[in-house]
């Protein structure tokens, strides 16, 4: 399962959207209430599902799928590179 694959699982089962209707260019706003609980939700669930800390500030700017994969993306090559050091 890619990283792709694993974020939108993540937004359908917190946004109650079946993950096969998004993509990267899917609105996180477009899919339901995304209120500041619902960004906190987001978050929670992406620590949980790849082991890393997605700070809660760092969700305001994530406007979409392919936002979020991008922020996973980052946060999981800055754990490597702490690991690797």
């Amino acid at each position: 399962m890619t990283t792709l694959d694993r974020v939108k699982r993540v937004v359908g089962e917190v946004m109650r959207v079946p993950e096969g209707t998004l993509d990267v260019t899917a609105r996180i706003e477009d899919l339901g209430e995304s209120d500041s609980l619902t960004l906190a939700e987001i978050a929670t669930a992406l620590d949980m599902e790849f082991g890393i800390r997605v700070p809660s500030e760092a969700m305001v700017d994530a406007r979409s799928v392919g936002d979020l994969l991008a922020l996973v993306a980052r946060l999981l090559q800055a754990a490597d590179a702490s690991r690797a050091s």
